[in-house]
């Protein structure tokens, strides 16, 4: 008895599996011949949707950062030039800190004593200087690093221009490194 309900049960997997096998094999049969007549249609459709991930990763990072690379060197080469902003999304008529840090060119090793300002752009206007708020032609860091504050008071794509006079005490030939932003 036992070995008729066993070969029962083998014979009804064998028969299931079969059917199984027949209906994925029928299903698949027609899902290629579907993908055949409308390849055109799945090709639109593969575009617009990759368009529009891409063009979301876009909007989505450009909410507080337009140019993502944050670290430019200096037009000149003399200086690599790396800037980050706190908070990430910057948001009108709230403060702004902004870190700069000044690297020797092609490492990752801080550049002391660097001469510079800190400039905000609107269409190619300057609105800001930091080394014009304290009536200077220019700013230094002893650490080659300084963190500036900073209030945008409307929405829009702005520049943040590092200019570069001196570093070591030595002056050099301007320079800078210019950082595009959007402001929401």
């Amino acid at each position: 008895m036992e070995s008729t309900h066993n070969t029962l049960v083998i014979t009804l997997l064998f028969v299931f599996n079969g059917l199984m096998n027949k209906y994925i094999y029928s299903v698949s049969r027609r899902l290629i011949i579907m993908i055949q007549k409308h390849s055109n249609y799945f090709a639109i459709i593969g575009c617009v949707l990759t368009s529009s991930l891409l063009g979301y990763a876009f909007v989505v990072d450009s909410f507080g950062v337009m140019d993502q690379n944050l670290f430019h060197s200096t037009t000149g080469g003399s200086l690599d030039v790396n800037i980050t902003s706190s908070p990430e999304v910057i948001i009108t008529d709230n403060e702004a800190k902004f870190k700069i840090n000044f690297f020797e060119p092609g490492t990752n090793k801080i550049q002391v004593h660097v001469d510079y300002d800190f400039q905000v752009l609107e269409n190619g206007e300057e609105i800001f200087s930091a080394a014009k708020q304290i009536n200077q032609p220019l700013l230094h860091t002893a650490e080659g690093s300084v963190t500036i504050p900073f209030v945008f008071s409307s929405p829009g794509i702005y520049s943040i221009k590092i200019p570069v006079l001196g570093i070591n005490f030595i002056p050099i030939n301007p320079e800078y490194a210019e950082f595009k932003f959007v402001i929401k």
